[in-house]
């Protein structure tokens, strides 16, 4: 709580949120890096593929490098973001926060809409493969 009411008191909002945030920039990086590695075994493995049984997406089980091309890049997206992040908190008004900005907007917004869409397609697949 104590942070928080500092944070809310000081005139220098973004650069005390950004030392505050400095200690969680290694996990951070961390995490990045093991999003590499998610997406470089989704290229290698083809994961991520669909099976043609799955509405939507399983149209595109024929190709599998699609899907799983597809997927990697929105891990490659957040992992640029997130090795990014250390320098957005050393200058929080700099090219590093537009870029961070604009991958993790891109990746989540891409990310949400396809969960939401496996959703059905997953049901779909259950359905389809009783």
């Amino acid at each position: 709580m104590a942070a928080r009411a500092t944070l809310l008191d000081s005139s220098e909002r973004v650069a005390h949120a950004a030392r505050l945030a400095g200690p969680v920039s290694l996990f951070v990086v961390g995490l990045g890096l093991a999003c590499f590695g998610i997406a470089a075994a989704g290229w290698t493995y083809t994961l991520f593929a669909a099976p043609p049984q799955e509405p939507i997406s399983g149209a595109f089980a024929g190709v599998p490098v699609l899907e799983a091309s597809f997927i990697s890049g929105l891990y490659v997206l957040v992992g640029v973001g997130a090795v990014l992040f250390p320098l957005v908190l050393r200058e929080p008004r700099g090219w590093a926060a537009r870029v961070v900005g604009a991958a993790w907007a891109v990746a989540g917004a891409v990310f949400a809409l396809f969960g939401a869409l496996n959703y059905f397609t997953h049901i779909g697949l259950i359905v389809n493969t009783m």
